[in-house]
C-alpha cells in the first residue's frame, strides 16, 4: 500500500539510516571478525550497489512531456488533457501533485526516494529494489549463521569466545531489522514485478479495478486494457526495453515515454481509462490540436451518453445536444448526492486495499473535470459534466410520463 509521508525528510532519512546502520553496522562490529575473507567483500559490494542504486532512483528525474507538446494527429487522438499545466499530456501521464509537474509513464510517487517512477527511472528504482532485497538476504543469512554459532557455544565460559556485548547486542537488533526490510521491500518487488508483467503501472492497476466494476455495473461499456501484450516477456521488454540493457547501472528504458505499443484487442483512438459519466463536462472546449468529439446523432432518442469513450466534447457537440434536448444545462450545479453510485469517480473510489489516487501521489484536480463553472479551463460557464445531464434527461422524461399519465386520467 502507497501512502505519501507528511514530512517528507524522513522518506529519505529512514531508508539512509537503515542502509548504513544494517549494511555498515553489521560489517563493523560482527561480519568484520567472524566471516571469511570472500563473504566479507561480497557483503561490502552489496552495500555499494545499494548505495549505488539508491542514489540513482532520488536524483535521475522520471520524465516530462516536451513544452510545448504538439502530438501528431495519431497520439493526439488518444491524449488527454492536464488542467494544472494546462497542456495536453501523452497517453499514461500523469501530474505529480508533489513534483507538480507531468510525470511519462507514471508509476507512483515513491516516499521513500522522494521521487516519481516514471519512464526514464524505472529501471533504476528495480535495480534498487532488487539490490535490496538480496544485499539484505545475505545480511540476515550470515547473521542466521552468527546466531547458530553463539547458541551453540551459550554453554561455554564467556572468555572462552571473542563475543564482545555490542556484537550480541547489533545481533539481536540487526536480524529482526533486516527479516523487516525483506519482507517489505520484497513485497514491493513481487508487486512491481508482477505488473510490469503485464505492462501495467501502480495507478493503472488501480484504475482497472474500478473500470472492471463500472463495466460489471453497466456504467461503461466493455473495454480491454490496451498495453498488456500478452506473455510476460513481450511485456518486460516492452517497460524495461531489452535484456542486456537491465543488468548496466546507467541504462534507461528505450523509447520516449509517450508512444506504446497496443494489442489486438485495443479500441482504437480511445484514451484508457475511458472517461466516467460523472466527469466529461458536457460543453468543454478543449485546444485545437484536440480531436473534435461528437456527444450524438440527432436521430437517437436515447441519449446514451455513458457508452462514449472521448474524455473531452467540443463546444459545438455540446451546443449540439442542448438544441437537440431542449434544456438549459446552465442551471444544474454540484450534483455529487445525487447519484449513489459517484463514488465510482476518481477523487472517491477507494480499491480493495483502501488505497485512493492520490495515494499514488496523482493530483486528482488535474486528472479529473469538476462540476463548478468556475473552474473551468477556458473559463466558460458551462462545465457541467454529462453524468448530471444524463440524470437531468431521466427524469425530464420521467415527468413527462407522469404527465402525459395524469392527462389520460383526466380525460377519463
Amino acid at each position: 500500500m502507497v501512502r505519501q509521508l507528511e514530512w517528507r525528510f524522513l522518506g529519505i532519512a529512514v531508508p539512509m539510516a537503515l542502509i548504513a546502520s544494517i549494511g555498515w553496522g553489521s560489517d563493523i562490529l560482527i561480519f568484520r571478525r567472524h566471516l571469511p575473507m570472500d563473504l566479507l567483500i561480497r557483503h561490502r559490494i552489496y552495500v555499494f550497489v545499494i548505495w549505488l542504486t539508491y542514489l540513482l532512483a532520488i536524483l535521475v528525474p522520471p520524465g516530462s512531456p516536451p513544452r510545448p507538446f504538439n502530438p501528431d494527429p495519431q497520439l493526439a487522438k488518444i491524449s488527454t488533457f492536464c488542467r494544472k499545466c494546462n497542456a495536453v499530456k501523452p497517453p499514461r501521464a500523469h501530474h505529480c501533485r508533489i513534483c507538480n509537474t507531468c510525470i511519462l509513464r507514471m508509476d507512483h510517487h515513491c516516499p521513500w526516494t522522494n521521487n516519481c517512477v516514471g519512464h526514464r527511472n524505472l529501471l533504476h528504482f528495480i535495480r534498487f529494489l532488487l539490490s535490496v532485497v538480496f544485499g539484505t538476504s545475505s545480511v540476515f543469512w550470515n547473521l542466521c549463521g552468527r546466531i547458530r554459532v553463539l547458541w551453540e557455544a551459550r554453554h561455554h565460559p564467556v572468555y572462552d569466545d571473542d563475543v564482545s556485548l555490542s556484537e550480541i547486542i547489533a545481533t539481536i537488533v540487526f536480524t529482526p531489522a533486516s527479516f523487516f526490510v525483506i519482507f517489505t521491500v520484497g513485497l514491493l518487488t513481487i508487486r512491481t514485478l508482477w505488473n510490469l508483467c503485464e505492462n501495467v503501472t501502480l495507478i493503472e492497476t488501480w484504475e482497472r479495478e474500478r473500470v472492471e466494476g463500472q463495466i460489471r455495473r453497466g456504467r461503461l461499456p466493455p473495454v480491454e486494457f490496451p498495453y498488456d501484450l500478452g506473455g510476460p516477456y513481450d511485456n518486460l521488454v516492452a517497460s524495461l526495453g531489452p535484456v542486456w540493457r537491465w543488468f548496466l547501472p546507467w541504462m534507461e528504458p528505450q523509447g520516449d515515454g509517450m508512444h506504446f505499443e497496443a494489442n489486438e484487442d485495443a479500441t482504437p483512438n480511445t484514451p484508457w481509462p475511458p472517461t466516467d459519466p460523472d466527469e466529461i463536462p458536457a460543453y468543454q472546449y478543449v485546444e485545437r490540436q484536440m480531436p473534435p468529439m461528437v456527444v450524438g446523432s440527432r436521430g437517437s432518442n436515447t441519449g446514451s451518453i455513458s457508452a462514449f469513450p472521448a474524455p473531452y466534447f467540443n463546444e459545438r457537440a455540446g451546443h449540439a445536444t442542448q438544441q437537440l434536448y431542449g434544456f438549459d444545462a446552465t442551471e444544474f450545479g454540484s450534483d455529487d448526492d445525487a447519484d449513489p453510485n459517484t463514488y465510482w469517480r476518481r477523487d472517491k473510489w477507494q480499491s480493495w486495499e483502501g488505497e485512493r489516487l492520490e495515494d499514488f501521489g496523482v493530483d486528482v484536480d488535474a486528472e479529473m473535470y469538476r462540476t463548478t463553472r468556475s473552474d473551468d479551463i477556458d473559463g466558460n460557464e458551462e462545465n457541467i459534466p454529462l453524468g448530471i445531464v444524463k440524470r437531468k434527461l431521466v427524469g425530464n422524461s420521467m415527468r413527462c410520463a407522469e404527465e402525459s399519465v395524469e392527462v389520460r386520467s383526466n380525460n377519463l
